[in-house]
């Protein structure tokens, strides 16, 4: 009796050991799927990368969206994308937290080289630390602390001075975290 439940017992584990290799087979096919999609931001024509201009002045956010997808990896690949800097600058003020969150990694990396349209989305990035979603006031805080544009220096101190009273302490961290961007040198002063 012993003998026929260990051989019931080896051909169930014999049976959940297949099905098993089977699933991880099928979700490591799902996952080279999904994953050969994003590395098209990183293999893309020069025609593409042209029409990046029209997809940021569209009004679909998914185009918006992947405009701004494959700005960032373009940048990641080290090339030289501020060519679209005034596009990217409108769209600063998206309601699409995740075209946002791009726009915002774009102007961190650009904005020292264009000063005067920088200067377009500090209005906004204001605005934003008044914004009820804790996390768009900390992302406006640490942009506006990041932009190294001297003009903005008093700004960045009422800012920090306003975040670090706030409610939530997400916004607060990054208050306490922003304060010593103030005395980098070369930013403000």
């Amino acid at each position: 009796m012993a003998g026929i439940n260990l051989n019931a017992i080896t051909e169930n584990a014999t049976r959940f050991g297949t099905r098993l290799q089977e699933t991880i087979s099928e979700h490591t096919r799902e996952f080279a799927l999904s994953r050969g999609s994003s590395t098209s931001y990183f293999d893309m024509p020069e025609e593409r990368v042209r029409n990046i201009r029209n997809q940021l002045d569209s009004s679909s956010d998914r185009e918006k969206l992947d405009a701004m997808k494959r700005l960032i990896a373009l940048i990641s690949k080290g090339r030289n994308v501020s060519e679209f800097f005034a596009q990217v600058v409108k769209n600063v003020a998206s309601h699409n937290i995740e075209i946002r969150k791009l726009v915002y990694i774009y102007l961190l990396r650009y904005a020292e080289q264009e000063p005067d349209l920088a200067l377009l989305s500090i209005n906004t990035f204001q605005k934003d630390l008044s914004d009820p979603n804790p996390l768009i006031r900390a992302m406006a805080l640490r942009v506006l602390s990041g932009i190294r544009v001297s003009m903005i220096g008093s700004i960045v101190v009422l800012a920090i001075k306003k975040c670090a009273a706030d409610i939530s302490p997400y916004v607060r961290k990054a208050a306490a975290l922003a304060i010593p961007k103030l005395f980098s040198p070369h930013v403000f002063v």
